[in-house]
């Protein structure tokens, strides 16, 4: 039986041993916390989907939920047009982007060689009020601009030149997608842009000016190499952005006609809340979220780290 002197030191040695414990690990203490919330806020919608993904119908307790093991993921590749959407949703997102990183480049660089300061801030300002416009107001002007009645863009056409306007919004829907968002994002890839020119030292573009270069080969071999990172991480955030596309596309088209503009997220939102197969839309969600994230860690890993950041 132990005494009350050796109960108190080996009280006073575990309190030694908690407190040694608390210093040594005082950093991962407090960051705790913050990687808690964030395993919740970023793992558990995740399991949750993968949970609706793999039973016929959801339900408050996990126990009773009818298994069906991967029976949505083939109704979604089989009856719930994911793969047509998948390729609507690559289409979409590989014309945009490029159309967006070449006109804002092109934009960025022609107002970055205006000399005068105040009409660059006249452009800039200019050039920014599209990406101001909401995902709603812009598909609402959208779909009375491109009216083929009394839409102001048809009637530019057909009264500036001698070709017919096509209805634009059921003869080319997924073109006027893509110009559309172009329209809308650009100022996005023009305002990084012109931030990453303006970051370009004088002392380089001057010396390769004395040594005789023309315009194009000083964008070319140094200014766009320099430009490397921040052209690599526009892209990679407006890359990530276009694969969200949803309330443009939505309200502009409402995925039509028939699926000609489905997008990957308007399929999930119409098996979801208009088809109430929830199985089959996070089938859907789960592939999706698995392809993007793969893709953007492949290009992170393979052009930020080897072409970028070596």
């Amino acid at each position: 039986m132990s005494t009350p002197t050796q109960t108190e030191s080996a009280n006073r040695t575990t309190l030694a041993r908690l407190r040694d414990l608390w210093n040594d690990y005082l950093p991962y203490w407090f960051m705790a916390p913050m990687v808690l919330v964030m395993v919740m806020i970023t793992f558990f919608p995740g399991a949750y989907d993968l949970y609706l993904s793999l039973i016929a119908e959801p339900t408050f307790n996990v126990f009773e939920a009818e298994f069906v093991g991967l029976s949505n993921f083939e109704t979604a590749f089989t009856r719930g047009g994911a793969f047509h959407s998948f390729v609507i949703t690559i289409t979409v997102v590989v014309s945009a982007l490029a159309l967006e990183t070449a006109l804002g480049f092109v934009l960025a660089a022609l107002v970055a060689g205006v000399d005068s300061g105040r009409m660059k801030g006249f452009y800039r300002v200019l050039f920014i009020i599209p990406m101001a416009v909401a995902p709603v107001s812009l598909a609402t002007i959208g779909r009375i601009m491109l009216n083929s009645e009394i839409g102001v863009i048809p009637y530019v056409i057909e009264t500036a030149t001698p070709f017919a306007a096509p209805a634009f919004l059921s003869d080319v829907p997924l073109l006027t997608v893509i110009l559309l968002d172009t329209w809308n994002w650009t100022p996005f890839m023009f305002i990084i842009f012109y931030a990453g020119l303006s970051s370009v030292p004088d002392t380089l573009v001057e010396a390769s000016r004395v040594d005789g270069a023309p315009l194009w080969r000083r964008y070319v071999h140094v200014i766009i190499p320099y430009m490397k990172p921040v052209v690599f991480v526009a892209t990679l955030i407006r890359l990530i952005d276009l694969f969200r596309t949803f309330g443009v596309v939505y309200g502009l088209t409402n995925g039509g006609p028939g699926t000609a503009t489905q997008l990957v997220s308007i399929n999930i939102y119409e098996q979801m809340f208009i088809n109430n197969q929830l199985g089959v839309a996070a089938a859907i969600a789960i592939v999706y979220l698995v392809l993007v994230v793969a893709l953007c860690n492949i290009i992170i890993a393979k052009v930020g780290f080897e072409g970028v950041w070596d």
